[in-house]
């Protein structure tokens, strides 16, 4: 029975030695990678280096030569800077939360409450460690303190007890003003909701109103004026009212926002100056859009002609909206060669207006442009007979025309030149018909020879 009890005794003995050794080993890893030990080890180190430097300036009073001195003043102000960035001042720094100004993206996503949250939730944790760190302190005193043989040490942890239980009040100030500060941060979220986010809302619901009322006002006007003949006039009250209704919301949201009108005024001179550079073309086509309503230099059912830099567009308007002009391109009436029979749907900017040419052939007087025939002749035709004929065809169609004659390039004939006005929206077709004519009329003329071209000539002999 006694050599149970001697065993068992030994056992319980082992095992509270391991407990023990498991507990000490437990505390110094916290001691290991506390980061409050190691700013206040830190710490120590900086006050030991600022002794030593004062020691070494002292001796350097009396032999300002001696190198050895120089080279270790140096080292110790490098490791001065080194352990200077590492304290306890240093860690809470970066928990010092400004409460910020709420915004209407900050309201929608919380994001300060959130960033506030986080900040708590970091700052316990590194509290429970700053207590942590002090009871394992106290636990190494409680240890050491039946070992009289090692006074010096025992009295160094009781300072470092004492240094920790000292600061523990900015710790505890810390986290009550994190506290503080969310309490700020909620009212300041609920002074928001209750003074500008309604206001936001209301102002939103309104604006909303006020469009289903325009788009209802737009209808009726569209129901009154839709069997009018019209399209123009049409067109210029649905410009107007959408000015108008712009011109509104615009009024109202000054006025309904008229207390913060200066931070406004500076908020839009900010925005209007990136805006400028950003949007500048969008910006000019609106302008353009504005300029084209009220100068009325082209309406919709006109039929206009751009010239960019080696290229031209011509087609009628079908639609000016605050951006584009939609124009439906038409066939080559005019007498510049480069232009194609394309018929495709052409958007072109409204800031073309300012910075591109625009031929508007509606605005002349019933539409009459300058158009043009060409035929090339032979160096054995009779000019007079040309002229004579031309003459016949262009009177039985009751046009007055100017024919002139010029050297081709290779001076191997003449170019008769035929022009003479004609309505645009006709100019085509009715080229077409004369052009017919005067073929038909020059090869009966035994007078009239026509220059074919060289490559057709070639053909005509393969041909026979």
């Amino acid at each position: 029975m006694k050599i149970y009890i001697f065993l068992f005794i030994s056992f319980f003995i082992a095992f509270a030695d391991e407990k023990q050794n498991q507990t000490n080993d437990k505390i110094q890893n916290t001691l290991t990678k506390n980061i409050w030990i190691k700013a206040y080890q830190n710490y120590k180190n900086y006050n030991i280096i600022i002794n030593n430097i004062a020691k070494i300036q002292q001796k350097m009073l009396l032999d300002k030569n001696n190198i050895v001195l120089t080279n270790k003043l140096d080292l110790y102000k490098s490791k001065l800077e080194l352990y200077g960035n590492n304290n306890f001042e240093h860690i809470l720094k970066s928990y010092k939360f400004e409460t910020p100004t709420i915004t209407l993206r900050d309201f929608l996503l919380n994001k300060s409450k959130n960033d506030l949250e986080k900040y708590i939730s970091k700052y316990i944790t590194l509290k429970n460690d700053f207590y942590l760190a002090t009871f394992s302190m106290q636990h190494s005193y409680n240890q050491m303190k039946e070992d009289t043989t090692n006074k010096q040490k025992l009295h160094a942890i009781q300072e470092d007890i004492e240094y920790f239980s000292e600061y523990s009040e900015n710790i505890e100030k810390t986290y009550q003003n994190l506290l503080e500060s969310k309490d700020e941060l909620n009212k300041k979220y609920q002074e928001y909701n209750d003074e500008v986010f309604l206001k936001h809302v209301m102002t939103f619901g309104i604006i909303i109103v006020l469009y289903i009322f325009y788009r209802i006002i737009s209808f009726i006007l569209f129901y009154i004026t839709h069997n009018k003949k019209n399209h123009n006039e049409q067109q210029n009250y649905k410009k107007l009212l959408s000015l108008l209704f712009t011109l509104s919301m615009l009024i109202f949201i000054i006025i309904r926002y008229i207390d913060d009108f200066i931070y406004i005024i500076t908020f839009l001179s900010v925005v209007a100056a990136a805006l400028t550079i950003a949007l500048r073309e969008i910006l000019l086509n609106i302008v353009g859009a504005i300029y084209i309503f009220f100068s009325s230099v082209v309406k919709v059912g006109d039929r206009i002609m751009v010239q960019f830099e080696t290229k031209h567009t011509i087609g009628d308007v079908v639609d000016i909206s605050l951006v584009k002009i939609k124009l439906n391109e038409t066939e080559d009436y005019s007498n510049l060669k480069e232009i194609k029979n394309v018929g495709r749907t052409t958007y072109i900017p409204n800031s073309f207006i300012f910075t591109k040419v625009f031929y508007n052939y509606s605005l002349k007087k019933h539409g009459m442009i300058n158009d043009l025939i060409e035929f090339e002749f032979t160096m054995g035709s009779d000019f007079d007979v040309v002229d004579q004929v031309t003459n016949e065809i262009f009177s039985k169609n009751d046009i007055a025309y100017k024919m002139t004659f010029a050297l081709n390039n290779l001076k191997t004939g003449f170019v008769g030149l035929i022009s003479y006005e004609i309505n645009y929206k006709e100019a085509t077709k009715k080229r077409g018909e004369i052009s017919i004519l005067l073929l038909d009329a020059y090869q009966k003329n035994e007078f009239v020879k026509l220059k074919i071209a060289k490559n057709v000539v070639n053909k005509v002999a393969d041909d026979e």
